[in-house]
């Protein structure tokens, strides 16, 4: 589980890699730090999507990155023929710009779905599972939980426990949390604002004052811990 968090803090630091047009930057952009290489292009198989030729007008709907790569390699290599629109370093320019710009709404899209998904089946119930601290903030704890991919900051709500972003650790008398450390939470829906519903999580265990809530499952609301 550290391995899978330092990942994500990791990957969380790097520019998300974006679609250009070549010769419109410099060289030394090109490298993808993520794989390591110093010149990348997206080359994946297209087999289930590829299109035929289309008209002129049409040429704009293709936003398929793999697809343009194909495209322009088939000219290069005297393959096939290609769209006078693909030879022009302004047009390639603006569909590499209207690819990211679709590929950034699609993540968004997925993430938004899968919280409606997971929303739904927390709907009406409770859960407890093992967390882990991903981070430290200067006002709560940023809390993900594997088993259902959730994550969620916990909000300091007063006094008693001490949070040490420079050090990424929780002090609470004598308990000291670090980030990737173990806690048990309670997972459930937050209601407080209808217009904008999320997933919850509290801390359980250990009691952190301020950041703890003692839990009963026979009931519907959290105690606070003193």
């Amino acid at each position: 589980m550290v391995n899978t968090l330092l990942r994500m803090t990791a990957t969380r630091c790097m520019t998300q890699a974006v679609y250009f047009s070549a010769g419109t930057l410099a060289v030394e952009k090109y490298q993808h730090f993520g794989l390591a290489c110093p010149i990348y292009t997206h080359f994946t198989s297209p087999i289930r999507r590829y299109l035929p030729s289309l008209p002129s007008f049409l040429i704009h709907s293709l936003r398929y990155a793999d697809v343009i790569v194909h495209r322009l390699l088939a000219a290069c290599i005297h393959a096939d023929s290609i769209h006078p629109t693909l030879l022009s370093q302004n047009n390639c320019k603006k569909i590499a710009t209207i690819i990211n710009y679709r590929h950034k709404q699609a993540q968004y899209a997925g993430r938004a779905s899968i919280q409606l998904m997971t929303m739904e089946y927390f709907k009406g119930k409770e859960e407890e599972a093992d967390g882990y601290i991903a981070g430290i903030r200067h006002n709560g704890v940023q809390i993900f939980v594997p088993k259902y991919g959730i994550e969620a900051v916990v909000v300091l709500k007063g006094e008693g426990s001490i949070l040490n972003v420079d050090e990424g650790k929780i002090v609470s008398g004598k308990t000291v949390l670090r980030e990737f450390e173990r806690v048990r939470v309670k997972i459930r829906v937050d209601e407080s604002n209808m217009q904008r519903r999320r997933m919850g999580v509290d801390i359980i265990e250990p009691c952190l004052p301020g950041l703890s809530v003692l839990y009963d499952l026979s009931t519907e609301e959290g105690i606070a811990k003193e």
